[in-house]
């Protein structure tokens, strides 16, 4: 029996079956693009967060962070610091509004970075941090935080891996991915904690002065009849809204299940020879479980011909990607580097069996013990 790496909880029988007839309802409804499913959404969403947030859904998460940049009003010689070792689009977003990425190492023991390498990049052209919680770990974000209020910086929170995280902060309060900076986007890829049928995104915030230009933009500036700016096309379409609605009223119970069993590998794969597992931290949302180990290619085989699928991220690391060096000078990021060619994320998804956990364990063990003889 094989393993994926994802399975989406929208494959299920029982879901499937319950949204067919939901969908059939909506394609006779007339209403496809920013309907009352949109607004559905967008309200589950802000109430997730508190009563005094709004959320604006967009087309995908690339679409939320170059929104979140705009409505910031980030421009030509601003600088954007930025980790090296996430997702391309966050680099993407800063090139496209005409900003300065900047980009920061990781620590040498985990995938995040410190507001410590963050203070240390500042100057007199930065304008905004784009803080990322990545593989679903925010206990970083607070710090970066009071270092961003330190300086009179705009922080952005990119929560596209960490939706229903959460952490503490210095004096010990709880708080909740996205609710740190001014502006926070998500992405609903299928992947996600909470992942749409296709592409999906969104911008979050409790200033309402930024979303009601947010809901403008995304629909080609448009503010009732006139197109008060140059903005573009980012609507949400219905279906989206409609699997994102549902989705999110299931979000706790599908962030339990990743706790579950990221908890389980934790416990059964501590000591595998070579094998470095991640930090084990309050309020962690697991939407990856990426291990490291300097035989990643060799593990990545082995555990393929056991059934077992995996995913390397991010390899390369922006700062080596072509479309990097074609504008900016290259720079040396050692712990990005490192980390770039160890990393291995497992199998882990809502939904996925005993017998699957089970099958995961048994082939690292195997797979380490056969490489290290």
């Amino acid at each position: 029996m094989s393993v994926p790496f994802f399975r989406s909880p929208w494959q299920t029988r029982e879901l499937a079956e319950q949204m067919g007839q939901r969908v059939t309802e909506l394609l006779q409804s007339g209403h496809y693009i920013l309907g009352p499913q949109v607004q559905q959404f967008e309200r589950a969403l802000a109430e997730h967060f508190s009563h005094d947030t709004q959320a604006v859904a967009v087309n995908s998460g690339t679409d939320a962070l170059v929104l979140a940049l705009q409505l910031l009003g980030l421009k030509a010689g601003d600088e954007v610091i930025v980790p090296a070792g996430t997702f391309i689009a966050c680099y993407e977003a800063i090139v496209r509004v005409a900003a300065t990425p900047v980009l920061v190492d990781s620590l040498a023991d985990d995938f995040l970075c410190s507001a410590e390498q963050i203070e240390r990049l500042i100057t007199p052209r930065t304008r905004a941090v784009l803080a990322v919680p990545l593989f679903g770990d925010s206990s970083a974000t607070p710090a970066i935080a009071q270092r961003c209020q330190k300086h009179d910086l705009a922080l952005i929170e990119d929560i596209a891996q960490a939706l229903g995280a959460h952490t503490r902060d210095t004096n010990g309060r709880c708080q909740q991915a996205g609710t740190m900076g001014d502006i926070s986007t998500a992405s609903f890829y299928p992947t996600k904690t909470l992942g749409a049928a296709g592409d999906a995104g969104a911008v979050i915030s409790s200033r309402a002065d930024l979303l009601e230009r947010a809901r403008a933009l995304r629909n080609h500036g448009r503010a009732g009849a006139f197109h008060s700016e140059v903005g573009f096309n980012s609507r949400m379409d219905e279906l989206q809204a409609m699997v994102l609605a549902e989705g999110i009223a299931r979000l706790e119970s599908w962030l339990q299940e990743r706790r579950s069993i990221a908890a389980q590998y934790l416990q059964h794969l501590a000591g595998v020879s070579d094998v470095t597992l991640p930090h084990q931290r309050e309020g962690h949302a697991w939407n990856y479980f990426v291990l490291r180990s300097h035989r990643r290619e060799a593990l990545k085989e082995a555990l393929a011909r056991r059934g077992i699928d995996t995913r390397i991220y991010y390899d390369p690391p922006i700062h080596q990607q072509p479309s990097y060096l074609q504008r900016y000078a290259p720079i040396v990021l050692p712990n990005v580097e490192s980390h770039s060619r160890q990393a291995l994320a497992l199998p882990l998804f809502p939904g996925m069996t005993a017998s699957e956990i089970e099958q995961v364990v048994e082939a690292v063990h195997a797979a380490s013990n056969t490489l290290c003889q």
